[in-house]
């Protein structure tokens, strides 16, 4: 700025104007004239305006391609970010990254925008005993593997209503075995069954209601009986009645799947496991605890034995003709000597057991998750390595055909003779 007006005053001395002639000056730079003012009377040479402000961070300098790589994918919560960077040797803090994120918000990729809709009356929030109530719900979600292909989990959630404590699994469908599989592991890892389960009104649960009374499914309300717990299900539209469990679904969403790497639904069900102990022994910001710190401290009632629950945990197959029964989209084998037209099956982790009735493994199976088809020892009477022989196409038997001619009466005629019946008709009625 001090060379634009070196440069105006010295043509305004030439043509012997007054070199600080504000207007004039202010015509020829562009400069206004309290800037210019402000320049005679105090010089060109002015206080920096930015002293006294903290230089700007460069904690994540070297750490920005690595965030942008994962804003692009999606992953935008910094609980998610933080801890892979401090794995990278980020020393700075929680705060920094969220600033960041915030300023970035461009390399977002574009989502569905949801309008929020104001509430209409007042809820009381209430509180649950200790020993009294556990809150579940499915939560669905879209998961890529390290493979790079697309899977759709449902995710089961249960969590304690009175200290917070949480715990997930996940399946590939929210079918009834499997709401009952994960109850039950969920029951084993909460240290113990509730007075009671509060859900929505999912049809696995009941057939209808009418007010108040509730015509309950009928494998479910064995379940509870068997359990000893009873059900308490929400207001229709009103899901924010267990919002424990709504919480902690969106939580399972935007804390444990986003940037998540595993192999199969076993390896996702492992690293769960781990974020569930891991979160459960934190403070939890909404009940200000430690869930696992009040947990221990309550008391339910105790699961029965492995064997009373053996019907729940193996589904119910049918055995198909070539001595197989379908599971999770796989096929596995059945030994030639088991004769019943049903079997159940169990998968702990990677591994899978087809069992009979009274609990006898007829076959296990490591499974891979990439074959479809898991032949056993002895499924069928000959060597496994041995195709069965072609079987020469069968007689079609007899067939009825019909032939009406003018107005006599329909014959009917074995198409063994149809030749026969084909050449008369060719040379004159039949």
């Amino acid at each position: 700025m001090q060379v634009i007006v070196a440069q105006a005053q010295e043509e305004m001395k030439k043509a012997g104007l007054d070199r600080w002639n504000l207007s004039l000056l202010s015509k020829l730079t562009g400069i206004s004239r309290p800037t210019l003012r402000k320049c005679r009377d105090e010089g060109f040479i002015h206080k920096h305006l930015n002293k006294g402000r903290r230089k700007p961070s460069r904690l994540l300098s070297p750490y920005e391609g690595k965030i942008s790589e994962y804003l692009s994918k999606g992953v935008t919560n910094s609980d998610v970010i933080y801890p892979e960077l401090l794995k990278l040797g980020y020393q700075g803090k929680l705060t920094t990254l969220k600033v960041h994120i915030a300023k970035n918000r461009h390399l977002f990729p574009n989502m569905m925008r949801t309008v929020k809709v104001a509430k209409g009356n007042r809820g009381r929030r209430y509180k649950l005993d200790a020993g009294d109530c556990f809150q579940l719900d499915w939560g669905f979600v879209n998961a890529i593997d390290s493979y790079g292909v697309l899977h759709k989990y449902a995710c089961l959630v249960m969590v304690c209503g009175h200290c917070g404590k949480r715990y997930i699994e996940f399946f590939t469908n929210a079918r009834q075995e499997n709401l009952f599989i994960g109850m039950i592991h969920g029951f084993i890892y909460l240290g113990g069954i509730p007075k009671r389960i509060m859900t929505d009104n999912m049809k696995s649960v009941y057939n209808s209601r009418t007010g108040n009374v509730i015509t309950w499914n009928r494998k479910y309300q064995d379940f509870m009986l068997l359990l000893g717990f009873y059900t308490t299900l929400c207001k229709p539209y009103h899901a924010w009645t267990k919002g424990r469990a709504e919480r902690l679904v969106r939580y399972m969403k935007e804390n444990f799947v986003p940037g998540r790497s595993f192999t199969n639904v076993a390896d996702l069900n492992d690293q769960a496991m781990a974020w569930c102990k891991e979160k459960n022994a934190l403070v939890h910001k909404g009940l200000h605890c430690i869930p696992n710190d009040i947990h221990g401290t309550e008391v339910f009632a105790a699961i029965p034995d492995e064997k009373v629950l053996f019907p729940y945990l193996a589904p119910e197959r049918v055995v198909a003709f070539d001595g197989s029964v379908e599971y999770e989209g796989f096929s596995y084998g059945v030994p030639i000597t088991y004769n019943r037209k049903t079997a159940r099956v169990q998968r702990q982790g990677s591994s899978v057991m087809l069992l009979s009735h009274g609990g006898e493994v007829l076959s296990s199976f490591s499974v891979d998750w990439k074959t479809r088809e898991y032949y056993c020892a002895h499924q069928w009477d000959y060597p496994q390595e041995d195709q069965p022989e072609e079987m020469p196409t069968q007689p079609v038997g007899p067939v009825v055909m019909r032939f009406q001619n003018g107005r006599s009466e329909t014959r009917v005629i074995n198409l063994s003779i149809y030749d026969q019946v084909s050449s008369k008709k060719e040379g004159g009625n039949v």
